[in-house]
């Protein structure tokens, strides 16, 4: 019996671990989601990822601003170094200073909250409005990264293919010149001869053909008035 009563304890010991890895795993997702910046815990409920009221909404829309300017940072971000600290670009240090303007804005949101609704509307509307402009300059700063990583180029455009084609036409070029020079110098091979026509073999027992009579159009002149 001793035997069921661990395996029962190994059961239950798994089920519980499996069940605990899945809850860490949710709820790092819900607070990726539902902070501002994945580095800085936030006071706004989770109640809030649905909620449908305008703090609530608010505070989605800073949630949005800071995942998209943490991407720009990252898509811009050089590779660490051991040996010396690579400086970030200023698209970089762009990025996480509106990333930290959105932190602060849903750091105020989340205290004009606590308050009465007659005595945070017109503060909620001032936040809306500063809200608006984070979002219109995270939108430019999301053109200016796409900007950054387009090509300059098409691929057709690349400097070895274009230098590899002009060689080739340059050799064309210059194989044509030749071939002129060695017709004007007379070095061109000469004409394939034409095979002699066969003569021809009267057969035994039949006579030659007579030759043709000649006609009027191939008769000379002086030779017709003769006759």
């Amino acid at each position: 019996m001793d035997w069921v009563f661990i395996t029962v304890l190994l059961i239950l010991g798994t089920t519980v671990t499996a069940a605990c890895m899945v809850i860490l795993f949710v709820r790092g997702r819900l607070n990726r989601h539902h902070r501002v910046d994945p580095g800085v815990r936030t006071a706004a409920p989770l109640t809030w990822l649905v909620d449908p009221r305008q703090p609530a909404r608010l505070h989605r829309r800073l949630a949005k601003v800071g995942t998209t300017t943490s991407a720009v940072a990252t898509d811009h971000r050089p590779p660490s170094r051991l040996i010396r600290k690579v400086e970030a670009p200023p698209l970089v240090t762009t990025a996480e200073d509106v990333r930290a303007q959105a932190v602060a804005l849903d750091h105020q949101l989340t205290r004009i909250a606590l308050l009465a609704p007659a005595a945070r509307r017109g503060a909620l509307a001032d936040l809306g409005r500063a809200v608006t402009e984070i979002e219109r300059t995270t939108a430019q700063l999301v053109a200016l990264s796409a900007d950054v990583r387009a090509p300059r180029r098409l691929p057709t455009d690349d400097p070895t293919l274009v230098d590899l084609s002009r060689r080739v036409e340059w050799l064309a070029q210059a194989h044509a010149e030749l071939v002129a020079l060695d017709h004007q110098a007379g070095l061109v091979g000469p004409q394939p001869q034409q095979r002699p026509e066969p003569p021809t073999v009267a057969l035994p027992g039949r006579p030659l053909p007579p030759p043709p009579a000649p006609t009027e159009a191939s008769t000379p002149p002086g030779v017709r008035a003769q006759q």
